[in-house]
């Protein structure tokens, strides 16, 4: 029987498709050896070819399997540019890049501790000798985006209020003290990663803020919702993916040979909206329930997973064209557990003043991140998904268990931001049933864009679709005409 290959296969569509009908095959074939198969600028004829073989093989010795993941057979694709990585880390600096899942420190009830602490303790104490010898180094600054990741101009995304709460925090290190921002003021983190040296991992977090901040990419999703508007977030997803590949291929290019990990962020908690943030609280700390933020909150709990679903779909490709771990942190935060997020509790603020944020990791959370880098990287560099099984025993300390999976095509179908699995449509819905679900989610659609507006309206913004910049531009433009005398008759 053919052994079970892996393969790393050109960066085109087809290509990609003729790799996954192998891995297809590969599984069938059974987990017995670990044979390497290396297929370079082959066309995707050679690769249905070879896999349309391995199947007739692999029926003829009758191992197929029903649907199941085995750890052998994988595809690592190169779909995204850059050096190969390395399979095991070496000492050297471990780089925290992107937002604030990782630039967590002013959220936090203990801001001396964010995650570059706490992971920098994680390698001390891990089995691995190389991760005990490296360092962590902090480039990641809150509220990075896709966007602005390769470049951030202060004026379009200010960070100052962060770098002055750093000076605040009095912390150990002096790596903790300041960002760090060229000479003009604006933060270059890929530039910065070049410039270092003996840089052994690299861990990214962006995206998250794509949706948190940018209010078009907010309503493309909402509309979603709306029959007939159902491929909005599958552009998002798309353009989203366009971006996030882009940074990736610089990154790999800033770093070469550098073990890569890339995070997914996790879902806001219950009782927090992107939209209108935390409850309120009263004088005694209690939640104070409103109607306006509940709907939204119970809204977006509801919907949200749907909507992004496809966007993070894009991150899990990524992990399995570079062949390199994934940490899932939607699957690793519980939603319902208050302790897991900025302060820790509701109407609670740490030293700096920062209030609860249901967007942000606490102490607690913290320490599981830090958990799962450093499992990742302890580990082959290959495309795997991993995450944290949380579970507070007797109701005293929290403690976590890593689970994993492989990131392929199986996942890839069923995956589902926060768990569980997307739902398929075997059959198409009647005449009947889709007469019946319209006026439903055409309803979702419209709340969905009424709960930004109002928000929009709230912090002095515009209505959802109206574009000010455009519309003034084209007002001074009619006033700056000359006035054209009445028609006579």
């Amino acid at each position: 029987a053919l052994p079970p290959p892996v393969v790393a296969v050109g960066p085109t569509a087809a290509s990609l498709r003729g790799a996954e009908a192998l891995q297809v095959v590969a599984r069938a074939a059974g987990p017995d050896s670990g044979q390497r198969c290396l297929l370079a600028g082959v066309s995707d004829a050679q690769l249905l070819a070879l896999a349309a073989g391995a199947a007739a093989t692999a029926a003829a010795a009758g191992r197929r399997k029903q649907r199941r993941r085995a750890p052998a057979a994988r595809v690592v694709l190169a779909a995204v540019k850059g050096k190969d990585i390395a399979k095991s880390v070496a000492a050297g600096k471990v780089v925290l890049m992107g937002d604030s899942v990782l630039d967590n420190f002013y959220w936090l009830k203990t801001p001396k501790r964010p995650l570059r602490v706490q992971l920098q303790e994680a390698l001390k104490a891990s089995s691995s000798k190389a991760l005990k010898e490296s360092s962590c180094v902090n480039l990641a600054v809150d509220q990075m985006t896709t966007f602005d990741l390769a470049e951030r101009d202060p004026f379009w995304n200010a960070w100052e209020p962060y770098a002055q709460a750093r000076r605040k925090v009095g912390f150990d290190d002096k790596e903790d003290l300041e960002y760090k921002a060229d000479e003009d003021g604006k933060i270059r983190s890929v530039k910065l990663l070049e410039g270092m040296q003996n840089v052994a991992a690299v861990v990214l977090s962006v995206g998250g803020n794509d949706v948190y901040l940018k209010k078009d990419i907010q309503a493309d999703l909402a509309y979603s919702l709306v029959p007939g508007f159902e491929g909005n977030r599958e552009k998002v997803a798309k353009e989203f993916g366009i971006r996030y590949r882009e940074i990736v291929e610089s990154v790999r290019a800033a770093a070469p040979g550098a073990k890569l990990v890339l995070v997914i962020p996790y879902r806001p908690h219950q009782d927090f909206s992107i939209v209108t943030g935390a409850p309120d609280v009263d004088a005694e700390g209690v939640k104070v329930e409103d109607a306006f933020g509940s709907v939204g909150r119970s809204f977006e709990t509801r919907f949200l997973p749907e909507m992004v679903t496809p966007m993070v779909r894009e991150i899990l490709a990524v992990g399995r064209e570079v062949g390199c771990p994934v940490i899932d942190l939607s699957r690793t935060l519980r939603i319902d557990e208050e302790s897991h997020y900025g302060t820790g509790r509701i109407g609670e603020t740490n030293e700096l003043g920062a209030p609860w944020s249901g967007a942000e990791p606490s102490d607690i959370s913290t320490k599981f991140i830090a958990r799962l880098i450093e499992h990742a990287l302890s580990n082959e560099q290959e495309a795997m998904l991993y995450w944290g099984d949380a579970k507070q025993p007797g109701g005293k300390n929290w403690q976590m268990t890593v689970r994993q999976d492989n990131n392929d095509y199986i996942l890839a179908e069923d995956y589902k931001f926060g768990g569980g699995i997307m739902k398929k449509v075997v059959k198409g819905p009647t005449e009947e049933e889709v007469a019946e679900a319209n006026p439903y989610w055409f309803a979702i659609g419209i709340l969905a864009t009424l709960l930004l507006s109002a928000q929009s309206l709230m912090n002095g913004g515009d209505v959802v679709g109206f574009e000010r910049d455009g519309f003034e531009a084209v007002l001074q433009q009619q006033v700056a005409e000359p006035a054209q005398p009445w028609p006579k008759g």
